[in-house]
Formats: C-alpha cells, sequence, structure tokens
C-alpha cells in the first residue's frame, strides 16, 4: 500500500474538530468495553495462578523418610549382634536440567493464558467496532430517509394543490400520496432500527451515549502481527520444550540417600551415605522422544505456513482498505454533489412542467440510492478494520 494511503488512514480519515471528538469518545467507550468485560477479567484474573504453578513446577520430589529395623528375635545366634535401627531420608535428583524444562513448560500454560486474554481483547474491539458502526449507519440512513419522506410529503402537498386548479392528473397525485406514505411508513421503520442496533450495543456497554457517534477510521497496517502467527509460535516453543524435555527423560534420575544406623548390642552408631543409579538397558523413552520430535517438525512447518498466509492475507486486507476508500471519497467528491444537484435541477424542473413525475421520481430514486450506497461502503471500510482488530495486533506485549 502506498504511503498516501498509510497516511490517510493514519489520520483517521478525521479532518474536523467534531469527528475528534467522537473519535475520543469511541476510544474511552472501547476502553470501557475492555476493562468491563467478565471474560477478560477472568482470564486476567487466573493469570496469578498459573505463575504460581510455574514456581512450584521445577521443584524436587519430596524426600522419602525411611526406617529399617534389623536382625530382630535373632540376638542368640553365634556372630550376630543383636537388633539394629537405621533411620534415614532419600531424596530423588534429576539430571540434565530437568526442572528447568519443567518450569519452561508450566510456564507455557501462562503464556497460553495471556494468548487468551490478548485474544478476547481484540474480539471485543472488532464486535465493539462492528456494532458501533452500524447504530451510526442507521442513524445517517434515518437522515437520508427523513429528508425524502419531507420531500414526498412536500411534493403531495404541491400536487394537491395543483389539483384544485386543474393543473395536474388525479393520477399524479394518487401517484405522489402513495409515494409520500411509503416513505413515511419506511422512515418510521428505520428510527425502530436505530434503537434496535442501540440495544444491541448496550450488550457491551450499558452507559451509551443518545445518539451514535462517528466511529473512525484510523488504522494502519505496519508492523501488525496476527493471532494466528502467535499462536503457532507458542505451539511451536511449546512442542521445543516437549522434544528437550522427552530426551531429558531418557537419563533416569538418581536417588541419594542419609541415614545413621544404630546397633543396639554394642551402643555403636554410624553415618550411612547410599545411592541408586538406574541401568538405562532398556530406552522405554524412544517412543516419546520420537514423537515429541515429529509434533516440533509439524509446529515448526505450521507457524511458517501461517506467517506466509497471515502476510498474504494483511497486504490483501490493505488492498481492499484502499479500494473501499478511494470508492468513498469518489462518493463524497463527485457523485453525492452531482446527485444532489441533479435532484434539485429535477425537482425545479418537474414545478416548472419541463419534466414529468415520472422523471422526478426516478432521478429521486438515484439520489436515494447513491447515498445509501455511500453508507454501505462505509460500513463495509468498518468491517473490514474489524477483521484486521480481530486478528491482527501490532505490539503484543502493551495490548
Amino acid at each position: 500500500m502506498s504511503k498516501k494511503y498509510q497516511i490517510f488512514l493514519a489520520c483517521g480519515l478525521v479532518a474536523a474538530t467534531t469527528r475528534l471528538f467522537a473519535a475520543s469518545d469511541y476510544v474511552q467507550l472501547q476502553q470501557q468495553v475492555i476493562s468491563n468485560d467478565s471474560i477478560l477479567k477472568s482470564l486476567q484474573q487466573s493469570q496469578n495462578a498459573y505463575a504460581i504453578n510455574q514456581k512450584y513446577a521445577g521443584r524436587l520430589n519430596n524426600p522419602t523418610f525411611n526406617l529399617e529395623l534389623d536382625n530382630l528375635g535373632n540376638s542368640d545366634l553365634k556372630d550376630l549382634d543383636g537388633p539394629t535401627t537405621m533411620i534415614g531420608l532419600s531424596q530423588d535428583i534429576p539430571l540434565n536440567n530437568k526442572r528447568a524444562l519443567r518450569r519452561q513448560l508450566a510456564g507455557f500454560q501462562g503464556n497460553n493464558n495471556q494468548f487468551e486474554a490478548l485474544k478476547r481483547q481484540a474480539e471485543l474491539k472488532a464486535d465493539f467496532r462492528v456494532c458501533m458502526a452500524n447504530w451510526y449507519a442507521a442513524s445517517k440512513r434515518v437522515e437520508i430517509y427523513s429528508t425524502e419522506s419531507k420531500m414526498n410529503a412536500r411534493q403531495a402537498h404541491v400536487l394537491n394543490e395543483k389539483l384544485k386548479f386543474g393543473r395536474v392528473i388525479p393520477s399524479d397525485v394518487q401517484l405522489s400520496s402513495a409515494l409520500s406514505s411509503e416513505s413515511k411508513l419506511r422512515y418510521q421503520n428505520e428510527v425502530k432500527k436505530v434503537q434496535f442496533q442501540k440495544n444491541l450495543c448496550s450488550k457491551f456497554i450499558s452507559v451509551l451515549p443518545d445518539q451514535a457517534i462517528e466511529v473512525p477510521l484510523s488504522i494502519n497496517f505496519a508492523d501488525k502481527v496476527s493471532l494466528s502467527e502467535q499462536d503457532a509460535l507458542l505451539k511451536t516453543q511449546l512442542a521445543k520444550t516437549q522434544y528437550e524435555l522427552a530426551k531429558k527423560e531418557a537419563v533416569p534420575d538418581i536417588t541419594l540417600g542419609l541415614g545413621v544406623r544404630n546397633y543396639q548390642e554394642t551402643n555403636d552408631k554410624v553415618f550411612l551415605v547410599s545411592t541408586s543409579i538406574p541401568l538405562t538397558v532398556f530406552n522405554r523413552n524412544k517412543g516419546k522422544i520420537a514423537l515429541a520430535q515429529a509434533e516440533q517438525v509439524h509446529a515448526e512447518t505450521r507457524s511458517i505456513l501461517v506467517n506466509r498466509n497471515s502476510k498474504i492475507e494483511l497486504e490483501n486486507k490493505s488492498i481492499e482498505v484502499s479500494n473501499l476508500i478511494d470508492s468513498i471519497k469518489n462518493y463524497d467528491q463527485s457523485i453525492l454533489p452531482a446527485t444532489k444537484e441533479s435532484l434539485r435541477i429535477a425537482e425545479m424542473g418537474y414545478q416548472a412542467g419541463k419534466i414529468s413525475l415520472l422523471e422526478f421520481n426516478s432521478i429521486k430514486q438515484i439520489w436515494l440510492d447513491k447515498h445509501l450506497a455511500r453508507f454501505d461502503l462505509w460500513l463495509a471500510l468498518q468491517n473490514q478494520i474489524a477483521e484486521v482488530e480481530r486478528n491482527y495486533v501490532t505490539n503484543l506485549d502493551q495490548e
């Protein structure tokens, strides 16, 4: 996308002071939606539990208390001492830095929870934008339908007056009255749709402005990272750690023991040190290692594919957005002013008797359709921006 579009988007199409205030109000509402979301709060609150889990994940197993009594009942046998007592502790000692890898695995659980919170925040931003944009578009459509209804009512009144003097035919009066009634009903239905859209937005936040505010069009495609890329990266790191741990687990833990033995007959006490080292004659971890390696390769391959596709999709989004912006600019600068002027001339021409009622209504319909099409384009642009907000973030540490 060219610099012209990036600058245009970065400015957010906001040149007027009123739009700047609207953008500020929208940002504040968005922040309230994010801060009040119960699901996001639960994810953030549970992060402490994952931190505790990581803290204890790499600790040693509890030591084992050992108590031995031997030579009981054999004190009268030749060359044997009396009963002896041994008290000691034994501890498993993991080798090859297994504890660090176990802590790292537990840390990935916390990272996944943070990722879910980030994804929820992006989802809230996108859904709130779509809802507020629909509310604003509905309110702007009401203004157009209101203008149309007033125009039809004025036209019907003028024709009724002319009919009294026989200057128009009755069929034109009947058609004009019917169109006036239809446009009035359409306007009333559109007013209800505005309230309907506002009610939908109240699901996100209970206190909304009395009137719909214009949703800013600011978006920057630079330095965007997709959530699918982040997800693939987390899975790749997890698979790599699992593979490393599987290789380390092939070497069994050793057991160290310390104790004190008491010989009852001689009342001697000796200190004991013992060790137990398993022999890796049968490597039962080969299958686990092979599976972990295969999962790592799969995760790395998927991550490469996701990264490539995400960049392509983002580039396509920028193209779609720039095309919509060009279309909206064309409507604002050329099409809408032309249809407005055409309607003004047509209304004057009809009143002067230079064009027929059907011709006038046809031009009026074109005026209405073009204004509605402009709002459809604006809403489509908002939906495209919402898709970027839903699937991409700028700075993962600040989101």
